[in-house]
């Protein structure tokens, strides 16, 4: 079973013209329409995909939850829909019941540093942290780094999960991309956590040196059962992050550093990351 629990079906009109010049100066190649054919084509590699837009209306990102709806539906069978959600607006919670009741989305993606929210805000994201754990769905969140100008970066160290897995111990959360470049930070909350998980995607072979040095933590800190494979595409594929992290070692050639395991690179690749979400 391999499974991408990151993946999007963002749209160049979802995101403003602003988080579109952050993304050229971070070297992202220009974004374009993405089509269901091109993003299943990717997918043939895996078996299941978690698929999402991105809502943080601060930063002028607006995934609309219906148009994830619709793509899951060219691929029902393989694909698992996460609702966008951003707790900074009024109706967020009705739009949460509304997207699993009526739209059949399965998990919450959170983006708090482009919400420009404080995630362990009690008056703005307990709520829904509530309503996720009593009707059993996983939270998916951006932890780390992004280049957007009105993106907070504070809202998105990776120690701030801790005080949100004491409040909600059986919510199912997922810290994006390791929280590159706090990939240490966050192999101690995941380690403390048993609901607490963190996804490799973009943080684990993007930057290989950065990637190697924060495996190796979770190794040392013994946490990589807890890391679930995802690509992060349209910007990787999931075949580039399978290799990738397939060669993480080759830059050691020559030298005494120590390696990562073989079969701790494949058991992120093979995890039955549903089975761990309630997702089967």
């Amino acid at each position: 079973m391999i499974v991408d629990v990151h993946s999007h079906c963002l749209q160049p009109e979802h995101m403003s013209e602003a988080n579109h010049r952050a993304n050229e100066r971070a070297g992202y190649p220009p974004m374009p329409p993405l089509s269901p054919e091109t993003y299943l084509k990717a997918m043939e590699v895996v078996d299941k995909a978690i698929v999402f837009g991105v809502r943080g209306v601060s930063a002028g990102m607006y995934s609309p939850n219906n148009f994830t709806a619709e793509w899951v539906k060219h691929a029902p069978d393989k694909l698992i829909g996460f609702a966008a959600i951003d707790p900074t607006e009024e109706d967020h919670l009705e739009e949460v019941d509304r997207c699993v009741s009526d739209l059949g989305l399965r998990g919450i993606k959170l983006y708090p540093m482009l919400g420009r929210y404080d995630p362990t805000d009690p008056t703005v994201a307990f709520p829904l942290y509530e309503k996720a754990q009593r009707m059993g769905l996983p939270i998916l969140s951006h932890m780390g780094t992004h280049p957007g100008p009105r993106a907070m970066l504070k809202y998105s160290l990776p120690i701030l999960i801790d005080e949100v897995a004491q409040a909600f111990p059986d919510l199912k959360f997922i810290m994006a991309h390791m929280a590159h470049p706090w990939q240490r930070d966050c192999a101690v909350v995941l380690r403390k956590h048993p609901n607490v998980y963190a996804d490799v995607s973009g943080g684990g072979w993007v930057r290989p040196w950065q990637g190697w040095e924060g495996l190796i933590g979770m190794v040392e800190w013994g946490v990589t059962d807890k890391l679930l494979f995802g690509s992060d595409f349209p910007l990787w594929t999931p075949q580039e992050g399978m290799d990738g992290l397939r060669q993480l070692n080759d830059q050691l050639e020559g030298t005494k550093l120590p390696r990562i395991p073989e079969d701790v690179i494949e058991g992120i690749i093979h995890r039955d990351s549903l089975a761990l979400l309630g997702l089967e």
